[in-house]
């Protein structure tokens, strides 16, 4: 393989979307993107158009393809987790995605257990929490059965562009999988108990996608590969983003976290067999062979600064300059519990709510700002500390995403933390991960590998 090879990850999020081409060193050497809404049709809603999803996808591709030198040797897809999608005979949908940010199914959450909780997320590594499909389709089930109605399958943002795509079919990767609370982690089949508290009376198996493993490689459908010039180009089904992200960071061993902000955050480290029991609500999620990602994720990463520069703007030139602003003030004895949108680790409390406290005339924009900055980054600081018992001490966290272009929240980060913070080597490390499932599926194909030199 020549050393100039170019591996392509598109990596699809909650509000945009954005396709990396890397050479073999993991140099990032073209990249483009393009946005799209995240849906609020109803209080608690949080649901994506995937047609305008799989419209800036297709002209991101598109575009990338006519930019680079010579054409690139894989593509692999990176996706978010917990999405719901349903389908009718056509294979067409019959509704928006919903996302990993819908609490609309907080209303059965009283069904679940203590027991019950911790019983299946054992065997399935996702807390049972209003993001999880699991809860989704009980939720649909008990409130919402006019979703169901029609729905001949079950399908997320990632099996739908595959079956859209490919002739494969509608599949879905091991990553993704193992974040809907439906798969059993040992078997890595879908676990019965937990299909018949999704489903109730419906048999949910056959409406599910085949689960593969991510470096599965797979055949364009002809219209599509000569609509967006991808006939060429070995397409790989890769994983989900925060997998990804561990992978694209190089975060291999326990010891090495990866931290990932953007719109919310999580915490994760990779480890082989099983982790340390704690009482945490961890996510546990596959990697591939007998690599997982354990970690933790908030709601309240990126977008609770851009929601506090809205109302301080008249303060600040910039987002920028507030972060900056902020992080270089004193302390001002002001407090914010940060939970504005609800909260996965470290509380899974999808209902929590955030305030100020010990707020007093005197205050400035500055101090407000530093307070909720300081609520968010500590936050994440305690999703770290239940991950480090679970695993071991941080030796040091590979930060990405993009509160890494604050240079002041990551000296913040690090004297909360009490721990060496480094930028991971490219700043879009789930679309590296997704290149990187499409060189590891190559490298596994001698020959597809030889046609691509």
């Amino acid at each position: 393989m020549s050393a100039t090879a170019i591996y392509l990850g598109l990596d699809l999020g909650t509000t945009s979307a954005k396709v990396g081409a890397f050479d073999r060193e993991g140099v990032l050497v073209a990249e483009c993107s393009g946005d799209y809404p995240l849906l609020h049709p109803e209080p608690g809603a949080a649901v994506q158009d995937v047609r305008a999803i799989v419209d800036v996808a297709e002209s991101l591709l598109t575009g990338i393809m006519t930019e680079l030198p010579h054409p690139p040797a894989g593509l692999g897809i990176s996706c978010p987790m917990h999405g719901v999608l349903l389908l009718n005979q056509s294979g067409e949908p019959t509704g928006p995605v919903v996302t990993w940010a819908d609490v609309r199914p907080q209303q059965v959450m009283d069904e679940f257990s203590p027991l019950l909780r911790s019983r299946l997320l054992q065997r399935t590594g996702t807390p049972v929490h209003p993001m999880s499909p699991l809860v989704k389709l009980r939720w649909m089930n008990r409130h919402r059965p006019e979703l169901l109605e029609g729905a001949v399958a079950l399908s997320d943002l990632k099996s739908y562009l595959i079956d859209r795509w490919t002739t494969c079919g509608a599949l879905l990767d091991e990553q993704l999988a193992s974040a809907t609370g439906l798969l059993n982690l040992e078997s890595r089949d879908w676990d019965k108990e937990a299909l018949r508290l999704a489903g109730g009376d419906r048999d949910l198996a056959l409406k599910l996608p085949t689960v593969v493993p991510g470096d599965t490689l797979l055949e364009w459908k002809a219209e599509v590969a000569d609509r967006m010039g991808v006939a060429d180009l070995p397409l790989v089904i890769g994983g989900s983003d925060g997998c990804l992200a561990n992978l694209g960071s190089g975060i291999t061993e326990p010891g090495q976290v990866s931290l990932t902000v953007g719109t919310s955050g999580a915490v994760r480290v990779t480890h082989r067999g099983k982790p340390a029991r704690t009482d945490h609500q961890l996510f546990d999620y596959l990697l591939f062979d007998d690599y997982a990602v354990l970690g933790g994720a908030t709601n309240n990463g990126g977008k609770v600064l851009e929601w506090t520069y809205e109302l301080l703007q008249a303060h600040f030139d910039s987002i920028g300059d507030m972060l900056e602003a902020a992080s270089a003030a004193p302390d001002a004895e002001l407090y914010f519990r940060p939970y504005l949108f609800g909260e996965r680790a470290p509380i899974w409390d999808a209902l929590a709510t955030a305030s100020f406290t010990g707020l007093r005339g005197h205050h400035t924009a500055t101090d407000l700002a530093r307070a909720v900055l300081l609520g968010v980054t500590d936050n994440i600081v305690e999703i770290l500390r239940q991950v480090e018992q679970a695993t071991c001490p941080a030796e040091v966290i590979y930060a990405s995403g993009g509160f890494t272009r604050s240079a002041g929240w990551l000296k913040l980060l690090e004297e909360r933390s009490g721990r060496r913070v480094e930028v991971a080597q490219t700043p879009q490390a789930s679309a590296y991960g997704a290149a990187l499932m499409a060189r590891r599926a190559l490298e596994k194909q001698p020959q597809a590998e030889r046609r691509q030199q």
